[in-house]
């Protein structure tokens, strides 16, 4: 599992736009607005795009000024458990 937080600053008087374009990316999801023209948004990998590639698609939306990454969790799914050191070969 692959997910980012991100802040991304919208242009004043088009945030509603931003925020249709915010969730046309796939793994992208918003959880709010901040002061002002800021947009609280976390994007995570999906099967087809990485959150990192979702991240670059962000500062892509037409009225965005920026989006930076504020917030980075990468927890591997398929990790195999590891074993206890009495079972391991020296």
């Amino acid at each position: 599992m692959n997910v980012c937080g991100v802040l991304v600053h919208a242009h004043p008087g088009k945030i509603d736009e931003v925020e249709a374009g915010i969730l046309e990316i796939p793994g992208a999801e918003i959880h709010g607005r901040g002061e002002g023209t800021r947009i609280v948004v976390t994007v995570e990998d999906t099967e087809g795009l990485s959150a990192i590639d979702a991240l670059s698609q962000l500062n892509a939306v037409p009225g965005v000024i920026a989006a930076a990454l504020v917030y980075h969790e990468f927890d591997p799914l398929d990790e195999p458990e590891s074993e206890p050191m009495e079972n391991k070969p020296c």
